[in-house]
């Protein structure tokens, strides 16, 4: 299932593909601005705000495709403690998401530190 850059829930976290870097994207109009700097997309997952995965099958991606199967909250949640720890935060196995809510304020929080 494709869906539109529009179409998705706001706001969105971006896995990139190899890297452990997170990017949090506040709306549609902001996604061109803050990811026009990060080159190729192809491959990396954006979450949005209701926890639904897609993947980025675009070098640049104006739609994306529902992941199969889904980015696991597990799966997030070491992503979080891996960005966390490449910026400076300590104790990471520590950090507990247990919900999408939280995911989205641990990144947000993790870039404005």
């Amino acid at each position: 299932m494709s869906i539109l850059l529009e179409q998705v829930n706001w706001p969105v976290i971006l896995l990139q593909q190899d890297s452990v870097d997170l990017l949090l994207v506040e709306s549609s109009l902001d996604w061109s601005e803050q990811t026009d700097m990060l080159g190729v997309l192809k491959g990396s997952y954006i979450i949005d705000d209701t926890g639904n995965s897609y993947l980025i099958n675009e070098d640049l991606p104006t739609r994306f495709q529902l992941a199969s199967p889904q980015v696991s909250l597990e799966q997030l949640r070491s992503s979080v403690q891996q960005y966390a720890s490449q910026n400076g935060h300590c104790c990471t196995s520590k950090l507990t998401i247990n919900t999408i809510e939280q995911l989205f304020e641990v990144v947000a929080f993790i870039e404005q530190n």
